[in-house]
């Protein structure tokens, strides 16, 4: 008997020992589906790879880290495969304060994780953009990826264009936000080249026109407008255009009022797509530009060298003579190469 119970109690504990192991088995969490999203604060470095990505108003930090097998989530720690994500904002230098039209505001880019052929949205690397205001700092996310996943790779898209960030390598393909690596940075302006006066009328001494350019820039991307065409660059400038407040005519001296200036601008033989007075980007905090700066927009190609600018103003002026008020009109033209 005691044989047999020397025999029986090793037998037991093997069965007793397999019986637990597949009951264990058994209660073990399925892995984590795919495309699940977890949200987690940023409480420092993400330890991952990084590189940087460009977006019409700035530069963005995007970090991917390698994957890992669990995350801390709101209801506990989730099991499976996850890729970790994070944005921060590291400059917004890049930004023109009149890359914008008035009533237009920034984009957010979108970002998203694709594993093999699937997608999955990323919101939580959203919220950077309020209008025209830019909002600082970093976020993270986490997405649950298939295990078996051969290429995962994150992608920024802003306004229809799209760049991939290889999660691996960091490698970014930029396809056609390029321009945007290139985009030089603004020329500074200078004054405006002599006046060109219409026959029969000529400037005052004393009432010379403050026309000067303070700034041009070519774009690739102009909120309001979107991304410029193939080949194509937007030509933002900011000129001060002035305007006589007098000009001398036939019979003397025609005084000009605010309201007898009617300012147009060209570039060769194109006009503008686009003419706003820069106080307008102004908010209504601020106190407006005593000089009315103008921002002026023209399509340009890619590959443009210098050109000048030409500001012409149509003066209605007025004079009077005895009891009765003559009016007469002129054009003057000015220069600048931008």
């Amino acid at each position: 008997m005691r044989k047999v119970l020397i025999v029986l109690v090793p037998l037991l504990l093997i069965a007793a020992l397999a019986g637990a192991g597949v009951w264990l088995s058994q209660r073990e969490e399925p892995a984590t589906a795919a495309g699940t999203l977890v949200d987690q604060q940023v409480d420092g470095l993400l330890v991952g790879r990084s590189t940087d990505v460009r977006v019409p108003w700035g530069r963005l930090q995007v970090t991917t880290t390698e994957p890992v097998d669990t995350v801390e989530g709101d209801d506990g720690t989730l099991e499976g495969s996850f890729i970790g994500i994070q944005v921060e904002l590291r400059d917004t230098e890049d930004s023109v304060p009149v890359d914008r039209l008035p009533d237009a505001s920034f984009l957010d880019p979108v970002f998203s994780v694709v594993a093999d052929d699937e997608a999955w949205e990323l919101p939580a690397l959203s919220g950077w953009a309020d209008g025209a205001e830019v909002e600082p700092g970093a976020r993270r996310q986490y997405v649950a990826v298939p295990q078996d996943a051969e290429e995962v790779t994150v992608t920024m898209e802003y306004d229809g264009v799209t760049q991939t960030i290889d999660a691996a390598t960091a490698d970014v393909t930029i396809g056609d936000a390029a321009p945007l690596y290139d985009a030089p940075f603004p020329a500074p302006g200078g004054p405006c080249g002599d006046q060109l006066w219409s026959t029969g009328a000529s400037a005052v001494d004393d009432a010379v026109s403050g026309c000067f350019v303070r700034s041009a820039a070519t774009r690739p991307y102009v909120a309001g407008l979107g991304w410029a065409p193939e080949d194509s660059r937007w030509l933002v400038v900011t000129v001060v255009p002035g305007a006589p407040t007098a000009f001398e005519g036939r019979r003397g001296t025609y005084e000009v009022p605010a309201s007898g200036v009617e300012t147009s601008y060209g570039l060769g033989f194109e006009e503008p797509v686009e003419v706003y007075a820069a106080n307008d980007l102004l908010p209504d905090s601020a106190e407006p530009d005593p000089l009315d700066p103008q921002v002026v927009v023209f399509e340009v190609p890619a590959d443009r060298g210098p050109g000048q600018l030409d500001i012409r103003s149509r003066l209605t002026g007025e004079l009077q003579d005895g009891r009765r008020t003559r009016t007469a009109r002129a054009l003057v033209v000015q220069g600048a190469f931008v």
